[in-house]
């Protein structure tokens, strides 16, 4: 179960989204209550009709005027009806934009270290669960805001109903005001629970789809460990515990709807008994029966809409506080800010390319860069955490001059992904500064990518889209040098050796390409960017030596060569590397050129000694 998040008032929501797209709303509005209104129209043509018939006198309308003025009626009500779907599609469509590009605009400004919002029990919130909260509570919120058109015009055919009714006939009207009464009592009193069935249905779903989620990204390691039964146990398991929870929930909701059927029809048989009892006394009218008739449904449809309308209000509530809860640190109702969204447009180019003058690298540096995964202490206390457990990096300098090649090397968990992942911000530093240009970079998340840097991680993540979609994504090709990426990612002779070349599919995570072919297609994704700074963490991993040769060959052969800030444990890499820097327990012990730390670092010469794929 997620945290507890603060909300605002649901009515709030609602009223930012309204405004949001104002005539879309506004037309809605306006047509569905146009076309209620009418009704009134023809119960009182029905009841000059059957009045002409009966009596004769007073106002009175012939068979075919009666028969016009239906079509006149159908003709309108059909074009407000149509008027009110279509600014209907378009509020709710609009609005769902809206509040999921706040969602993802959020999570994708936070730091890779960030997770989604913490449960009770601590652990992030799984990606199924988001997946829930973007679809179904976007959706709730957007169709329950609908729902108040509905009440706000079937309200006004009420009122005006209600007072033609009691301009006839006050015992007779006042017969269909006990629904009223009713619907009102019980939709309050189911207010609460409605609202912790829908939590519960929610929470349940939401599991569900975590665990298809899981199971589809643990394939291999269920099938390794022979628990495909097991996983299947469980997923029954959940899956029961999920058909109990929306059971529980529909059943509340058709509750609440049969109450208000059954109130209608409740109404319906006080009408005509007590207008049947007026009739026997001479005070109603074959026409007044008529119209009372033609405004049964728009009086007590109003009632069962307003019934919905609270319940549902509760039930947006559960929606409201996960929305919330996936929008921490940003201020409570950021959720329904009003932004641009691209629903008729065309989608901006993504940005690469353009680059601005200060964007052109001249020198970069970092100074006591400090990250620790488990501080011991707080700074306030003057101490310094120690990095003596491995899980961090502590006061790391770093000079790359531009177009150096410079290389970070160790062993495993002595801080190099750490160190990339802090310059690049999906760590967020503890201490220490990153300049540019002699610039401070304030907020590296944003800053640190391209045009400017362009990072290769150690484990590339592809998408079950075509070669080419992968590597552009979302680029214009045609503003980018994708043979030249090709070339410098040494690819042209796997993508020859593809079936279907640039237009294959790679499968979920690249599984259709070797590891080689995964970490060289993200050196192209990189290189397609043409960045100034280039962030390599040990790309080179899963290549032969010769590919690896090729690779840097063609790197270092570029007459305008990148910045390039390297992890590698390589011997290729480390041979042309400008600098070398030693990293051991999250601090760099020792950097200079490679012939010079061979003869005075004894983990250098360790480290050279010990690598075997990247000998001669």
């Amino acid at each position: 179960m997620l945290l507890e998040a603060e909300t605002l008032p649901t009515w709030r929501y609602f009223w930012r989204l309204m405004r949001f797209r104002p005539r879309y709303y506004a037309s809605d509005l306006i047509g569905i209550t146009i076309r209620f209104t009418l009704m009134t129209v023809t119960g009182l043509i029905l009841r000059a009709f059957f009045n002409g018939l009966a009596a004769g006198d007073g106002f009175t309308v012939s068979a075919w005027t009666a028969v016009g003025l239906q079509l006149l009626y159908a003709v309108l009500s059909v074009t407000s009806l149509v008027v009110a779907v279509m600014a209907f599609v378009n509020f709710t469509q609009h609005g769902m934009a809206l509040l999921i590009r706040n969602l993802l605009q959020h999570i994708l400004s936070l730091p890779g270290s960030m997770p989604l919002p913490l449960e009770e029990d601590g652990a992030p919130m799984s990606v199924g669960k988001a997946i829930s909260t973007l679809r179904d509570d976007v959706h709730e919120m957007l169709h329950s805001i609908i729902i108040i058109d509905d009440t706000v015009a079937l309200s006004v055919t009420a009122i005006v109903a209600f007072a033609i009714m009691l301009s006839i006939n006050v015992a007779v009207t006042l017969g269909t005001f006990l629904p009223l009464l009713l619907i009102i009592v019980v939709a309050q009193r189911l207010g609460n629970l409605a609202r912790e069935y829908r939590r519960k249905a929610r929470r349940s779903t939401a599991e569900v789809t975590a665990m298809i989620a899981d199971m589809f990204n643990a394939t291999q390691a269920i099938k390794v460990g022979n628990a495909e039964e097991r996983i299947i146990n469980r997923f029954r398991e959940v899956n029961a515990n999920r058909r109990e929870a929306m059971v529980r929930d529909r059943l509340l909701s058709q509750l609440v709807d049969a109450l208000s059927n059954g109130t209608v029809d409740v109404g319906t048989g006080l009408v005509l008994l007590l207008a049947a009892q007026a009739m026997v006394a001479d005070q109603f009218t074959v026409g007044d029966f008529a119209l009372f008739a033609a405004y049964i449904w728009p009086a007590t449809q109003m009632m069962r809409v307003a019934g919905t309308l609270l319940t549902r209000y509760k039930q947006v509530g559960v929606s409201t506080q996960r929305m919330e809860a996936m929008m921490r640190g940003q201020p409570v109702g950021a959720i329904v800010a009003h932004n641009r969204i691209y629903m008729h447009d065309s989608y901006p180019v993504p940005e690469q390319l353009e680059k601005e003058p200060h964007d052109h690298l001249q020198h970069f540096k970092a100074r006591g860069l400090t990250y620790q995964f488990s501080p011991q202490t707080d700074d306030s206390d003057g101490h310094q955490p120690s990095s003596a457990d491995g899980k961090g990096i502590l006061d790391v300098d770093l000079d790359l001059p531009r177009g150096s090649f410079t290389v970070v090397t160790g062993r495993i968990g002595s801080g190099k992904t750490t160190l990339l992942k802090c310059l690049l911000g999906l760590l967020p530093l503890q201490k220490g500064a990153i300049y540019w240009n002699g610039q401070r970079v304030r907020q590296p998340t944003r800053f640190m990518r391209p045009p400017r840097v362009a990072y290769t991680g150690q484990v590339p993540r592809l998408f079950s889209e075509t070669w080419r979609d992968n590597v552009l994504l979302g680029l214009s090709e045609r503003r980018v040098a994708l043979p030249r990426a090709i070339h410098l990612a040494v690819l042209e002779e796997d993508l020859g050796e593809m079936d279907a070349g640039m237009e294959t599919l790679v499968g979920p995570r690249g599984v259709r390409l070797s590891g080689g072919q995964i970490q060289r297609t993200a050196a192209a994704r990189m290189y397609v960017r043409e960045a100034e700074l280039l962030l390599f963490d040990d790309l080179s991993s899963a290549l032969d030596v010769e590919t690896e040769r090729q690779l840097w060959e063609r790197l270092f052969a570029l007459d305008v060569r990148p910045t390039c800030l390297v992890i590698s444990h390589r011997r290729p890499a480390l041979r042309r590397a400008d600098q070398i820097l030693v990293m051991e327990g999250g601090r760099v012990t020792d950097r200079g050129a490679l012939e010079d730390l061979l003869q005075h670092s004894v983990e250098m010469r360790a480290l050279w000694q010990g690598d075997r794929d990247g000998g001669e």
